[in-house]
C-alpha cells in the first residue's frame, strides 16, 4: 500500500512533470518554415512578436509557420499593409498551437489560422483585428479559381492566388480546438461591449472555430451583432465559405460525419448587438452544461438574426452555474428598451434533451421589439425535464412577452417523434406584458407525454398563457397519443388580466388525462376564455385524481368574461375513477357549451379512490353567470357506479343551469344519473332521444330545483323505457312550480307516475311536484301505445328445439294430413300442433284520395295503432293511414290535423263502428262504415256494414291420408 508520504511525493513529481510539459508546449514561439517565395519574417522584442514579410497576391497575404504559439502575456502582430484584405497563415509542423496572448493585425484584414494538429486558446487569449477571424484544423484552404493553400507537409511551393477563399478541406483526423477561460464572459447587461475578456471580433464580423471536436471550458466568444461559427468535423469533409455582410457564412453540406461541441464551466458564445447577430453550431453532439449559454439577442433598434444549432445525433442542455446565477441554454432575447425585433432560434437534431438546472431555449421579449420564432425539429425525441434546485425556475422551451414589454410574442414550433415534459419542466408561449402572445404548435409523430406535479403549484406543462391585457396565442397539439398525468397540465389560459386566452386544439388518436392532470382553457378575471377542441379518432380517457384533485378536461371562467366552448369528437369517451369533463363558470361570465360526439361509446363510471369525487361530465355555474349546455351524441351511453352527466346551478349561484341534450342509440344508467339541478334561472332542462333507455339500481333522471327556482323539464323520446330497482325520473321544485316530464315511448317497464303525497317509494317513480303544494305540481305526460307488451306472449319451452322436428307429418288439429307453410308477415302458431290465433290480421298501408278531412276509426276486435298525416292547408293534400294490428282487445287511432291529435280508445270487443260526421273539399268521398278481411289477410274498408260471420285464421285441410 502506498503511504501518505509516497502519495505526496508522487503528486509533487506529477505536478512538476505537468508543468514541464506545459512550459515546453508554451515555450514554442512563432517559427517560419521557409516554404513560400517570400517567407515570413518573425522578430521578437520582449513579449512583442512582429510577423512581417510573407507572400502577397493581390489582396491576399500568405504566411507559413512550422510552429505557431503565443505565450501568456505575449503579443503577436501581423504587420500587414493596409491594402491586405485576407491574411492566410498555416502551420506545417506537427505541434499544436497554444495561444494565451494577444493576436493583432493591421487594418480590417480577415485572419485565417490553419493548424491540422489542433489549436488551444488559453484563458488569456485575445484578438485585436479589424476583420473576421477563422481558426481551423483543416488541412487546406480552397479558392474559387481551383487553387488551394495546404498545411500538409508535402506542399513546399504553393500556387498562391488572388482569388477568394471558398472552402476548408479537412483530412482524416482533424485536430481539436479548445477555448479556456474563467467563465466570467456571460452577458448580464444590455451594454454592447459588456466585457473585454475572451475572443472577440469587431461588430458585424465573423468569429469561426471549425475543427475536430470543439470545446469551450469557461471560454468566451464575442461579436457585437456579427457572426459566430462553431463547427466540428470528424474525418474527411469540405466546409464551404461564402462572403456576407457579416464576414463569412459556413456550409456543411459536404461533411458526412461530425464531431462533438461542448460548452462547460460557464462558457459562452455571444453575438448580441444592436440587432442580434447570427450563430451557427454544427456537430454530432452539442452539449451545454454548468450554466453555459449561447446567445444572439437584440440590444437596440435593429432586427435580430438567427441562432441555429444542428446536431447529427443530439443536443443536450443541463445545469446551472456553481453560483446559481447562470443557466445553460440558447437565447435570442429582446432586451429592455430595445425596439428591434428578436432573432430566431432553430434547433435540428435527432434528440433534444433539456435537463434539470433550469436549462432552457428562450426567444422572449422584454422590450418594444417583437420576439422571434423558435423552432425545434428533433426526428426522434424532445425531452424537457426538471427545474432549478430551489424549484423557482423551470427547465424548458419559452417564447414569451415579459412584463412591461410591448412587443408581440413570436411563435414556438416543436416537431418531433416524441415530446416528453416532466419533473416540473415547461413549454410556454406566454403574454405577460402588452404584446400579443405567440402561438405554440406541437407536432409529434409518435406521442406527447406531460407528467409530474412536484410541489403545490409547481408542475410540468405545455402552455399558452396571458396575465395582462394582451391576448394569448393558440396552442395546437397534433400526435397519435397525448398523455397528461400526475398533476401536469396542458393549458391555453388567461389569468390576472383582461387579455383573452388562446384556443386549445388537440388532434390525436388517443388522449389520456390521469392522476390529477388537467387539460384546460380557462380565464380569470376579465379575459375571454378560449375554446378547447379535442379531435381523438380512437378514444379520450379522463381518469383518477391527484395532488390537486380530479383529472380534468375543462373550459372555465372565474371572472366577468365568458368561457370558451369545449368540444370533443372521438370514437370513445371514457371518464372514470373520479375524472371530470367540465364547462364551468364561477363568476359573472357565462359558461361554455360542452359538446361530445362519440361514434361508439360514452362511458362514465365510478369515483375516486377515497370516494370523494364522482366521475362526471358537467356544465356548472357557481356564480351569477349562466352555465352552458351539454350536448351528447353517441351510439351507446353508459353511466354507472354513481357517475353522472349533468348541468348544474349550485346553491350559491344565481345563474341558470344549462340544458342537457342526449342523443344515443342506447342508454344505460346503472346507479348513474342524468341531472339538471338549478338554484336560479329558468333553465336546467333534459332532453333524451334514444332507441333504448334503461335505468337500474337507483339511477336518476332529474331536473330538480332548489329555492325559488322552477323545476326544469324532462323530454324523453325512446323506443323502450325500463326503470328498475328504485330508479326515478323527477322534475321537482322546492318553493316554485314543478317542471314538466314528457315521455314518448313504445313501451315503458318498471316505473309508475306518483302523485303527492306518495313520492319517494322503494319503487321506480315518475314525479313533477312542488313542496309548496299540489297546486304547484308540474305536469307528467306519457305518450305510449295503450299496449301491455306482455299481453298475448306465450312462454317458450326451455328445451333446445330439435331441428328435425320442425316439420310435423302427423294429422293436423282437424285429424287430417297437414302441411305447414309460412308466408309473408302473418303470425305463427305457438307450436306445430296448435292452431294459429283467430284474430291474426295482416294490414298494409292505405292511401286515401285527395281532399281535406280526418280519419276516425271505430272499435275493432284487435289491438294496434292508426296513424294519419295530412296537410289541411292544401286541397291536394294526401292523407296516409297506417294500421298495425296485433292480437288483443284494444284498438287505438291517432290522426294529426292542423297540429292536433284525436285519439279513440275503447276496451269493448265489438267490430262495427259508428261513423263520425266528415267535411271534405273537392270530390265526394264515401265514408267507410265497415270492414272485411280479404283472402290474403288484409283489411278492406267498406261503405256498408258487412254481415258479421265467424272467421277462423286456419282452414281445415281437404285431404289427410
Amino acid at each position: 500500500m502506498m503511504n501518505k508520504s509516497h502519495l505526496l511525493h508522487w503528486l509533487l513529481n506529477g505536478s512538476a512533470l505537468y508543468c514541464l510539459l506545459a512550459s515546453h508546449s508554451t515555450a514554442a514561439q512563432i517559427v517560419p518554415d521557409a516554404t513560400l517565395r517570400v517567407n515570413s519574417i518573425v522578430t521578437q522584442q520582449g513579449n512583442a512578436i512582429a510577423i512581417e514579410g510573407g507572400t502577397q497576391a493581390g489582396g491576399n497575404l500568405f504566411h507559413s509557420f512550422r510552429e505557431f504559439s503565443v505565450p501568456t502575456g505575449s503579443e503577436a502582430l501581423f504587420n500587414n499593409r493596409l491594402d491586405v484584405q485576407n491574411i492566410f497563415s498555416r502551420v506545417t509542423g506537427g505541434s499544436i498551437s497554444n495561444i494565451d496572448g494577444l493576436i493583432r493585425a493591421n487594418g480590417t484584414a480577415n485572419l485565417f489560422l490553419l493548424n491540422p494538429n489542433g489549436i488551444i486558446f488559453g484563458p488569456n487569449a485575445r484578438l485585436n483585428i479589424g476583420g473576421s477571424f477563422l481558426a481551423s484544423t483543416a488541412t487546406r484552404l480552397n479558392f474559387a479559381d481551383g487553387t488551394f493553400f495546404s498545411a500538409a507537409a508535402d506542399q513546399t511551393q504553393p500556387l498562391l492566388t488572388i482569388s477568394v477563399p471558398i472552402g476548408l478541406q479537412y483530412g482524416a483526423n482533424p485536430g481539436r480546438i479548445l477555448v479556456q477561460g474563467n467563465g466570467q464572459g456571460i452577458r448580464s447587461t444590455s451594454e454592447l461591449i459588456d466585457t473585454t475578456i475572451g475572443l472577440r471580433v469587431q461588430p458585424n464580423q465573423t468569429l469561426a472555430l471549425v475543427g475536430g471536436d470543439v470545446a469551450l471550458e469557461g471560454g468566451t466568444l464575442k461579436t457585437a451583432g456579427g457572426r459566430i461559427e462553431l463547427g466540428s468535423v470528424a474525418g474527411t469533409g469540405l466546409v464551404s465559405l461564402t462572403s456576407t455582410d457579416k464576414g463569412f457564412a459556413l456550409n456543411y453540406d459536404s461533411v458526412p460525419n461530425f464531431g462533438d461541441i461542448q460548452l462547460s464551466q460557464q462558457a459562452t458564445a455571444d453575438a448580441s448587438g444592436e440587432g442580434g447577430g447570427d450563430i451557427q453550431v454544427r456537430g454530432r453532439r452539442v452539449i451545454l452544461k454548468d450554466g453555459s449559454p449561447i446567445e444572439a439577442s437584440t440590444l437596440g433598434a435593429k432586427p435580430g438574426g438567427t441562432l441555429s444549432v444542428n446536431a447529427q445525433e443530439s443536443v443536450e442542455m443541463v445545469g446551472m452555474s456553481a453560483n446559481g446565477q447562470f443557466v445553460s441554454g440558447l437565447f435570442a432575447l429582446v432586451y429592455p428598451g430595445s425596439s428591434g425585433a428578436g432573432g430566431n432560434i432553430t434547433v435540428e437534431t435527432k434528440r433534444l434533451t433539456i435537463l434539470p438546472g433550469a436549462a432552457r431555449i428562450d426567444t422572449s421579449t422584454f422590450g418594444q421589439g417583437a420576439s422571434g420564432t423558435l423552432r425545434v425539429t428533433a426526428s426522434e425525441s424532445v425531452e424537457v425535464i426538471g427545474r432549478s434546485a430551489d424549484l423557482n425556475f423551470a427547465s424548458g422551451i419559452f417564447n414569451s412577452v415579459q412584463p412591461e414589454a410591448t412587443g408581440a410574442g413570436g411563435n414556438l414550433i416543436i416537431e418531433t417523434g416524441r415530446l416528453i415534459v416532466r419533473g416540473g419542466a415547461q413549454v410556454l408561449a406566454g403574454a405577460f406584458g402588452e404584446g400579443r402572445g405567440g402561438n405554440l404548435t406541437v407536432t409529434a409523430t409518435e406521442s406527447v407525454e406531460v407528467s409530474d406535479q412536484i410541489a403545490d403549484g409547481v408542475f410540468s406543462g405545455i402552455f399558452t398563457q396571458t396575465e395582462a391585457a394582451a391576448t394569448a396565442g393558440n396552442l395546437t397539439i397534433t400526435t397519435p397519443q397525448l398523455t397528461v398525468g400526475n398533476g401536469a397540465a396542458v393549458s391555453a389560459s388567461s389569468f390576472g388580466g383582461t387579455g383573452a386566452a388562446g384556443n386549445l386544439m388537440i388532434n390525436t388518436a388517443r388522449l389520456i388525462v390521469r392522476g390529477g392532470a388537467q387539460v384546460t382553457a380557462a380565464t380569470q378575471p376579465g379575459g375571454l376564455g378560449g375554446r378547447l377542441t379535442v379531435n381523438a379518432s380512437e378514444f379520450v380517457e379522463v381518469s383518477g385524481t391527484g395532488f390537486g384533485g380530479s383529472s380534468l378536461l375543462t373550459t372555465s371562467t372565474f371572472g366577468n368574461a365568458d368561457a370558451g366552448d369545449l368540444s370533443i369528437e372521438t370514437g370513445r369517451l371514457i371518464v372514470r375513477d373520479g375524472g371530470l369533463v367540465q364547462a364551468a363558470t364561477t363568476g359573472a361570465g357565462s359558461g361554455g357549451t360542452l359538446t361530445v360526439r362519440a361514434r361508439e361509446l360514452v362511458e362514465l363510471s365510478g369515483t375516486s379512490a377515497d370516494g370523494g369525487e364522482r366521475s362526471s361530465l358537467i356544465a356548472v355555474t357557481q356564480g351569477t353567470g349562466d352555465a352552458g349546455d351539454v350536448r351528447i351524441e353517441t351510439d351507446r351511453l353508459i353511466i354507472r357506479d354513481t357517475a353522472g352527466l349533468s348541468v348544474n346551478s349550485r346553491d350559491s349561484s344565481s345563474g341558470a343551469a344549462g340544458n342537457l341534450i342526449v342523443e344515443a342509440s342506447s342508454i344505460l344508467l346503472d346507479n348513474g344519473s342524468l341531472q339538471a339541478l338549478t338554484a336560479g334561472g329558468d333553465r336546467g332542462n333534459i332532453q333524451v332521444t334514444s332507441n333504448s333507455l334503461q335505468l337500474r339500481r337507483g339511477s336518476r333522471i332529474t331536473t330538480n330545483a332548489t329555492g325559488e327556482a322552477t323545476g326544469g323539464n324532462i323530454a324523453i323520446a325512446t323506443g323502450t323505457l325500463a326503470a328498475l330497482e328504485n330508479s326515478d325520473i323527477s322534475a321537482n321544485s322546492e318553493q316554485a312550480s314543478g317542471g314538466r316530464v314528457t315521455i314518448d315511448a313504445q313501451g315503458i317497464f318498471g316505473t309508475s307516475f306518483r302523485l303527492p303525497p306518495i313520492l319517494d317509494t322503494p319503487e321506480s317513480d315518475i314525479t313533477a311536484t312542488s313542496q309548496r303544494g299540489v297546486e304547484f305540481s308540474g305536469i307528467v305526460e306519457i305518450n305510449t301505445p295503450d299496449v301491455d307488451p306482455s299481453s298475448g306472449l306465450v312462454e317458450l319451452p326451455q328445451a333446445v328445439v330439435d331441428v328435425a322436428a320442425l316439420i310435423d307429418r302427423r294429422c293436423s288439429v282437424g285429424s287430417e294430413q297437414s302441411r305447414f307453410v309460412v308466408t309473408g308477415r302473418g303470425g305463427l302458431p305457438p307450436s306445430l300442433s296448435e292452431a294459429i290465433a283467430t284474430d291474426a290480421i295482416v294490414v298494409d298501408w292505405v292511401t286515401l284520395g285527395q281532399g281535406r278531412g280526418d280519419f276516425g276509426a271505430g272499435e275493432l276486435q284487435s289491438r294496434g295503432a292508426v296513424q294519419g298525416r295530412s296537410d289541411a292547408n292544401r286541397r291536394d293534400a294526401e292523407t296516409r293511414i297506417g294500421l298495425r294490428l296485433q292480437p288483443g282487445p284494444i284498438m287505438s287511432a291517432q290522426f294529426y290535423d292542423l297540429g292536433e291529435a284525436s285519439n279513440s280508445w275503447d276496451n269493448r270487443p265489438r267490430v262495427p263502428a259508428s261513423p263520425r260526421p266528415r267535411v271534405f273539399f273537392g270530390e265526394q268521398i264515401v265514408e267507410a262504415t265497415g270492414w272485411v278481411k280479404g283472402a290474403n289477410g288484409e283489411v278492406i274498408l267498406t261503405a256498408t256494414e258487412p254481415a258479421v260471420t265467424p272467421h277462423h285464421s286456419w282452414q281445415r285441410p281437404t285431404y289427410c291420408p
